[in-house]
């Protein structure tokens, strides 16, 4: 198996639940909007948001897959698949005792994620009451990504992926009947939040079919401490931790913006753009990257795990870089065409796109710390991931905060651009001191391209867009603008895409190195690194 053929099929889908999830947005801007209610529900919609991109990205995978494959090597297939069926049977007890508990939770979930509500007793009340509509999500969540983790360790990626797509359409149909209806904003946001509840559930049933039909068998069984299952407690939280810290740098940043009208409407508008690209790579080397580095790591193959890590920095650096260059040149437009529609006005639009400007910085440092963190999370080591983490988290609220009075959310978009771009840097340093990451003359020199690629690309977009801005025009029909913005987008990844190859920056050998490996002993042959 190909290690290509994995990683565009996870990526595949997580692109499809992401524009699915701009479907959503464009929708929950139109009925929503940047007031009150808007506030109130995202930050209600934060928290199961953040667990569902966290766990969907396979954060539990640092955790369970390492552990799973040592059960496997050492008592063998049946004891593996017992680890799991406790695993996941334990997981739903305990989550459903957290699922109950959410309604106490919530008023101090609404208070820590945003403290400046208190000002306002309405909005804060709101946020309360939708937080507690939502809150079973979580536990759903943390389940779906147990199996999905499970799914995972066979190699059985592509049910897992598609989980988050079943959340979207869900969610998508809700809000189409929603404006069929012409129900105020916070009915809609009502209904909207209990949506998101009943969501998780519907993506459960989702894997237990796909579980029902893997090795594993379906996950009912009487739950049983272990000491497998202690290891896998101990690692699941710092591996969490340390996956989401993307995510965490957002909650940070909602924290931040909190005090500021409409900023958390804002910077949640941005944050969909950025996740889109990033959600691509992250997903698909969480996923695919994690039991391979494991693999070299159980068979001491340094050399082939730098290669590995090596031909992963290459590919993100393909997605994020075109991602980043047409996001800080097109930010207005595709925010305009994407969201400016109903209750969302040209002052949002304003603001959204500055704040994803500076977030589109971002991108390339957040999705190398993704794939820097998996040396780590492969030898049951998650200590340095999680400091790293934790510094994303101080530098979002240190520079959000100084940053906040002069720039408003733009300002603390910046500070998560800081501490992503200090987050892949730290780590990549760590992997290169201990010569776990030797980045080689190959991939040094196809950065190098990628990057100039990149820049032109920018370039090439702002000469263009004067001659695309007629089109753009609000006055037209949507699906003009729509067109518009795809022939500029389009224009933009020709210029890249030619200036890649040009310059070396990847090549059709190195692919074709990919394609051509097969799988064996019935798809269980590990992945190797191209020559």
């Amino acid at each position: 198996m190909s290690f290509t053929r994995p990683v565009l099929l996870v990526g595949g889908a997580t692109a499809l639940s992401r524009l699915l999830g701009f479907v959503r947005d464009a929708l929950i801007a139109a009925a929503l909007g940047s007031g009150l209610v808007a506030d109130a529900f995202f930050v209600a919609f934060r928290l199961p948001n953040l667990f569902r991109r966290v766990l969907g990205e396979g954060a539990l995978n640092p955790a369970f897959v390492p552990v799973h494959a040592r059960i496997q090597s050492e008592f063998g297939s049946e004891a593996a698949a017992s680890f799991t069926q406790r695993a996941i049977t334990g997981a739903g007890v305990i989550l459903i005792s957290l699922a109950m508990a959410g309604d106490l939770a919530a008023p101090g979930l609404v208070l820590a994620l945003a403290p400046g509500f208190t000002d306002d007793p309405l909005k804060f009340a709101l946020a309360v009451k939708y937080t507690r509509l939502a809150f079973p999500f979580l536990a759903f969540a943390v389940l779906a990504s147990l199996m999905a983790s499970a799914l995972n360790s066979h190699r059985r990626f592509a049910s897992a992926a598609l989980a988050p797509v079943v959340v979207n359409i869900i969610l998508v149909v809700i809000l189409i009947s929603l404006r069929l209806t012409e129900q105020t904003e916070p009915d809609s946001a009502r209904f909207l939040a209990t949506a998101v509840g009943l969501s998780g559930l519907a993506q459960v049933g989702w894997l237990l079919i796909s579980l029902w039909r893997s090795p594993e068998g379906l996950p009912f069984t009487r739950p049983r401490w272990t000491p497998e299952l202690r290891t896998l407690c101990l690692l699941a939280l710092p591996g969490i931790a340390a996956s989401g810290a993307t995510q965490m740098a957002v909650v940070a940043a909602t924290q931040v913006a909190s005090a500021l009208p409409g900023a958390v409407s804002w910077l949640y508008y941005a944050d969909r753009l950025y996740q889109l690209p990033l959600g691509f790579i992250a997903v698909a080397m969480g996923t695919v990257l994690l039991p391979e580095i494991a693999r070299c790591v159980r068979e001491g193959d340094h050399a082939d795990e730098s290669a590995v890590i090596n031909r992963a920095c290459e590919l993100a650096l393909l997605i994020t870089l075109p991602a980043a260059a047409g996001l800080l040149v097109l930010s207005t437009p595709i925010v305009s065409v994407l969201f400016e529609h109903g209750a969302f006005g040209a002052h949002d639009t304003f603001e959204t796109a500055h704040a994803a400007r500076w977030l589109a910085l971002a991108l390339p440092g957040a999705a190398l710390a993704k794939i820097f963190a998996q040396p780590f999370f492969a030898r049951e080591r998650p200590a340095v991931p999680l400091l790293a983490a934790l510094a994303v988290v101080v530098i979002t609220l240190g520079f959000g905060y100084l940053l906040r009075a002069r720039l408003g959310a733009a300002g603390i978009a910046l500070a998560i651009a800081l501490a992503a771009t200090v987050q892949g840097s730290v780590l990549g340093a760590v992997l290169r001191w201990r010569a776990i990451a030797l980045p080689d003359r190959r991939t040094l020199g196809r950065s190098l391209a990628l990057l100039a690629s990149g820049l032109a690309m920018a370039v090439a977009l702002k000469a263009l867009r004067p001659l695309a801005a007629p089109f753009l025009s609000s006055s037209h029909a949507f699906a003009t603008r729509f067109g518009a913005l795809l022939v500029l987008c389009a224009a933009g990844a020709f210029v890249f895409g030619a200036l890649v190859l040009a310059l070396g920056g990847v090549d059709r050998a190195m692919l074709g190195a990919f394609r051509r490996r097969k799988k064996a002993a019935a798809g269980t042959e590990p992945i190797s690194a191209p020559p």
